[in-house]
Order: structure tokens, then sequence, then C-alpha cells
């Protein structure tokens, strides 16, 4: 009986005392200036940088740089085994020899032709004003005409014998000029001034296809290029402005602006299997400290829109249902659920379009428990309380 009376002593002690309104911790709807911006990370690179690779595999003969060596336009990087086409440059010019030596002894030949039958004509002219000063009866025998001596068939043939060998040489010039490109593509050379930022070539070893021989960059100029999620992606413009900071960098932070946006997005596994679609942008940096080399990871922060005087509520007060935003508004003591259109936001507070005014009491952190009606009284130090 005693536990009995204690039981229903407890029951009406909790049940039937009065119960006051709940205590919430509110914030009260006012306008403000927001900056809202996207976080991600990214990697530094050079703006422009140049890849000697190798089609196929070769002996590397001669390695002419280190890596942090500096050069210049043209400054031979890798040289490659070139006997083989050294030869074969050696053969060619050998050809182009003795197809000049054709032409000149063909053009000789045609021009002891042309030569002779010029000679011939100047006689024969010369002959035929003599013999018109003599007597018709002397008869005509003497009047034969030399240049029959080298007749037009015999210069013909002597023309195209020239152009024949002409049309050797020139094929002879051609396979040197070959020869010649093939040697001058086994001689690597920067086509760029900048640093040395690799070098995987070996002397004596043979050139691999997947590693290039040589990286040279110009460190002057860098870039960061980042993977942005979906989201966060579709919030930022070509032009807009970037902070980049670095444990390297200290307190000290880089300004940067948005240079380009991949129009697509791609799908990488993650962990989980899971694809998750990114969109790559590269950031170009405004002036690059010499703390910063390329491969450096960097934290990145775009400014995406800045408002003023614009209404907003602290985060916390905010909850979803589906695909839309309420907050309990407080109304004569009372909870009132209300829908409201939310614009721009940070860590800390969200523009509110549309649902609240200035001057509202909303509460922050709502508890599943909540409900409409609810009677409520903010706690002494909240927002308006």
């Amino acid at each position: 009986m005693l536990l009995v009376l204690a039981l229903a002593l407890g029951v009406w002690w909790f049940w039937g005392r009065p119960q006051g309104p709940l205590k919430v911790k509110a914030g009260v709807v006012a306008p403000i200036s927001m900056q809202e911006d996207v976080y991600a990370t990214g990697s530094v690179v050079p703006v422009s940088s140049q890849e000697v690779r190798v089609l196929t595999p070769g002996r590397v003969a001669k390695v002419s740089v280190k890596v942090g060596d500096a050069v210049q336009v043209g400054q031979t990087l890798v040289t490659m085994d070139t006997t083989l086409v050294d030869a074969q440059v050696a053969q060619a010019k050998v050809g182009v020899e003795a197809a000049q030596t054709v032409v000149n002894t063909a053009q000789a030949s045609l021009d002891e032709l042309k030569k002779a039958q010029s000679a011939a004509s100047a006689a024969s002219l010369s002959s035929n004003d003599t013999n018109s000063l003599l007597p018709k009866f002397m008869g005509s025998g003497n009047n034969a005409p030399r240049e029959s001596l080298v007749s037009p068939s015999a210069i013909r043939q002597a023309e195209g014998a020239l152009a024949q060998s002409k049309v050797a040489l020139k094929q002879a010039q051609e396979v040197l000029k070959v020869a010649q490109v093939q040697q001058g593509q086994l001689i690597y050379k920067a086509g760029m001034a900048g640093t040395v930022l690799e070098v995987n070539a070996q002397e004596g070893n043979l050139s691999s296809v997947q590693l290039p021989l040589v990286v040279v960059a110009d460190l002057s100029q860098l870039n960061v290029e980042a993977q942005l999620n979906e989201v966060d992606a579709g919030k930022i413009r070509v032009g807009g402005k970037v902070t980049i900071s670095s444990k390297m960098l200290g307190s000290t932070t880089v300004p940067g602006t948005i240079a380009e946006i991949s129009p697509t997005a791609v799908s990488k596994p993650s962990v989980q299997g899971n694809s998750t679609p990114t969109v790559g942008v590269k950031i170009r940096l405004d002036k690059a400290p010499v703390e910063l080399k390329p491969g450096f990871t960097v934290s990145i922060e775009i400014v995406v829109a800045t408002k003023e005087g614009i209404l907003a509520v602290p985060q916390e007060a905010l909850f979803q249902e589906g695909n839309k935003n309420y907050v309990y508004l407080i109304q004569a003591g009372r909870l009132e659920k209300t829908e409201v259109t939310i614009g721009i936001g940070n860590d800390t507070h969200q523009e509110i379009t549309s649902g609240l005014k200035s001057g509202d009491q909303v509460v922050l952190n709502p508890s599943t428990d909540f409900s409409e009606g609810m009677p409520v009284t903010p706690e002494v130090g909240s927002a308006g309380s």
C-alpha cells in the first residue's frame, strides 16, 4: 500500500503540477550585410609547361640538364642515340652529291651542243654571204648547211637528260631532308624558357614511353586547379574573386581570379564506389609568391555573392521537410511553423527572401518534439527576450 501511494504521489507531482511555457533559445530576424563563399582545396600548377616525350623507346645518349636548371628556348635537353640516322644522313648527302654531279654533266653536255650549234649557224651565215658574190656556174656544192652537224634531236635529248637529272637531284635532296628531320627529332630542345622540374631520362638507358624525359615549366606564372561539387560549381562565374591560403604562407593570402570553368562535370568513383560529379575550375593567381611551388595543396575561398541590408536568420533556426525550408516563429508566446524562401548564405546566417519580416523571433535549434501552437518563452539572454 505504501508503494502504491508513493507511485500515485509521484504521478500527481509530475503531471498534476502546473506546466509553464517551454523555454527556448531564440533569434531575431534583422537586416545584415552578407557575403556568400564557396570553400574548396586545389593544387598549384604552372600556367605553361613542356613535357618532352618519345613515341618509341630509344637509347639515351646524353642528358644535358638536371632538376632546378634554368633553360632558354632552343637549349638542348636530351640527345638520343643518333648512330643509325647519322649514317642515313651521310648516305643521303652522298646521294645528293652524286645527283648534283649528273646534273652538272648533263648541263655541260647541253651547253656544248648549243655552243656547237651556234658556231655552225654563224659559219653557215658567213658562207652564204660569200657564195652570193660568186658566179652561179660554180654550183651550190659549197653551200651545204653546216648547222646539220648538230641536229635538233640531239639538243632535245640533251635537254631531256638534264631535266631527268634535275628531278633525280630533287628526289635526293628530299631524302636528305627527311633524314635530317629524323636526326633532329632525336635531339630534344626546350620550347620555352623556364625551370627544369623533372628529369626521368638516364644516359645509356632506354627511354620510357610512359614518363616524360624532361618537364620544363615557367614558375613565374602559376595557376590553381580545383574540383567543385555540382552545387558549388553552379554558384561561381568566370571572373569571380578568389582568396588563396596555405600553411606555407602563414597568415598571408594570395588574391586570384577564376579564369576557366569546365563545361562538363566528371564523375569519379569514391571510396564507397559511388560516382560524385565534379567540375574543374582553373584560378589565375594575380602574383604568385615564391613560397608556392607546383604540386602544393592550397585552400580556396571563392566569393559567390555580396549583399547589403538583407533579412537573415541564424543557420540553426532553419529545418527542412521535403524540399521546403521552415522556421518556428514565436507569435504571442506560441510556436508557429512558417515556410520561408532562402537566398544566399554563409557559415552563420541565411538570407530570407520571403516568409519573415524584420524583428520576428524564431526558435534556434528546433526539436522534433516541437509542434504548432506549443507555448514557449525565450530564455534569458536570447535575442529579443
